[in-house]
């Protein structure tokens, strides 16, 4: 009676055991097969991320530099910021001197009939200068004219970020496999089905 008892006690025990042990390896495996498929989704999404063409084209037209953040070209973007910003800086900086002198323009239009000269304070300085309505001319002339070239500049910057990123994104998604090959066969042909003439042929084949 006591050894059946004893037994009975020693499998129960090595159940449990075998049990725990189970348990401990299943959770195991479900933590490696959640480790593998979240992986497995980081690796395919990295994979199949495809660039459109169309799609850079028209982010960079919105927003400078969304272009060449699709094609994954992040190297590119304080090169795109510096253009920008060098170029928004001096149209901000000759469109403020401009309407100033501009200002002092009209003042010397309104005295010239009994002064050749009015007093100009020079913008953001202390010094003062007599000029008269040519000089004045001139110096709006310059300031406007550096204003618009500073715009036209913008603009040029802007174009030339749209076309890198069409390029860009076209040559990123353009087929440098071997399944396109180009293929030279010799031919003959016989325009007066009587005089052999002898020939290349380019034959591109697409595998």
């Amino acid at each position: 009676m006591k050894k059946l008892l004893f037994l009975l006690l020693l499998v129960t025990f090595s159940a449990k055991v075998f049990s725990q042990k189970n348990v401990v390896d299943s959770s195991k495996i479900m933590a490696k097969d959640t480790l593998v498929k979240t992986m497995s989704k980081k690796d395919s999404l990295k994979k199949f991320y495809k660039i459109i063409p169309r799609v850079s084209t028209i982010r960079s037209a919105m927003v400078p530099g969304w272009g060449q953040i699709n094609n994954r070209q992040y190297w590119k973007l304080p090169f795109i910021a510096g253009a920008f910003g060098v170029n928004i800086f001096f149209i901000i900086y000759n469109d403020t001197r401009y309407h100033y002198y501009k200002g002092n323009l009209q003042k010397a239009y309104d005295q010239q009939a009994t002064a050749s000269t009015i007093p100009v304070t020079l913008y953001n300085q202390d010094v003062s200068r007599d000029l008269n309505v040519s000089q004045l001319n001139t110096i709006v002339s310059g300031y406007r004219r550096n204003r618009d070239g500073s715009y036209l500049l913008l603009a040029v910057v802007w174009a030339a970020n749209i076309i890198d990123a069409n390029v860009t994104a076209h040559l990123k998604t353009f087929d440098m496999t071997d399944d396109i090959s180009l293929k030279i066969q010799p031919t003959i042909t016989s325009p007066d089905m009587a005089t052999p003439v002898f020939g290349a042929k380019l034959t591109f084949a697409f595998k």
